[in-house]
Order: C-alpha cells, then structure tokens, then sequence
C-alpha cells in the first residue's frame, strides 16, 4: 500500500472527528446541564430570560437563567411583582438590598415569607419574581448543587407560603 493513501486516509478521518469531538459540551456545560435537569425533575422550568435595566446599571443586561415554579391552578399571586438585587442598600429597598421593579408589590404575606427567605438565598441569585403564572428565582448558576437546593426550597417555600 502506498504511504500516500494512508496519509491521506488519515486527513480524511481527522477532518471527519475533528468537527464531531468540537461539538462535545465542556464540563461547565454538562454541569449546567445536570443542574437544570434537576431542577425539571422537580417541576420547575429553566428558561432565559433578561432582567430590567436598573437606573445604575452602565448597559443592558443580558439574559440569565429564570428558575419557574409554576402556580397550580388560581393558585400564583394575584398581583405581579418582582425584586431585583441591588449592588447597594438603601433604606427605600425592601430588606435594605431589593429593589422593587415596577409598580408590582407582593401581597403582604408575601412580603412576610420574602423577608424571611430572601436573607438565606446565595448572592448569585439576582432576582425574584411572581405573578398569576407562578414563581421565578433569577440565578446566575454559580454555587452548584448547594445554590440550586437554596434555590428550590425557596421556591418550594414560597408556593406553599402564599
């Protein structure tokens, strides 16, 4: 066999694996992609969504993932609302650091379970929210498996809470 035929057997076969091996998710990505499974597997849906851009914020934000809990039916809150983590305290923010978006308010038993949760959630959790469709934690991913568990207690707490 001619030496030339195997090298360019060779170069075929690199320029067919070499595409198919590039399009394996990294570590991260199958990192993420077991902590959004997990969250499934418990009810919850992942999308991405982009907060509002905040008065102190230098460009838009850009899309992060939106944890959902889904209100069972009638059940979500009857008005929407959401807080946004602020980079700083304020004594007109609700617990000194969240921020209200828009004219929304939760419903005072609402607000009473926030103020209770909110403190213990991680700080890669950027923003909550509710409305008539269900629940949503706003987190960056950061943290792992002992985030995503804050996380899905909180919003287990806080449907059976309302």
């Amino acid at each position: 066999m001619n030496i030339w035929v195997l090298v360019v057997l060779l170069g075929v076969v690199a320029m067919v694996l070499g595409p198919v091996m590039l399009l394996q998710p990294s570590a991260h990505d199958r990192r993420l992609a077991g902590l959004r499974e997990r969250a499934r597997e418990q009810g919850i849906a992942v999308s991405m969504q982009a907060l509002p851009r905040q008065a102190t914020d230098m460009e838009e934000p850009g899309r992060m993932p939106a944890y959902q809990l889904p209100a069972a039916k009638g059940g979500g809150p009857t008005q929407s609302w959401m807080l946004i983590r602020s980079a700083y305290r304020h004594e007109s923010h609700f617990l000194e650091n969240w921020a209200w978006e828009g004219p929304g308010r939760a419903s005072a038993r609402e607000q009473q379970w926030l103020a209770q949760r909110l403190p213990r959630l991680p700080r890669s959790v950027k923003a909550v929210s509710g409305d008539v469709r269900g629940w949503s934690v706003y987190w960056t991913e950061a943290g792992g498996e002992e985030s995503l568990n804050a996380v899905l207690t909180f919003l287990d707490d806080l449907k059976s809470g309302s």
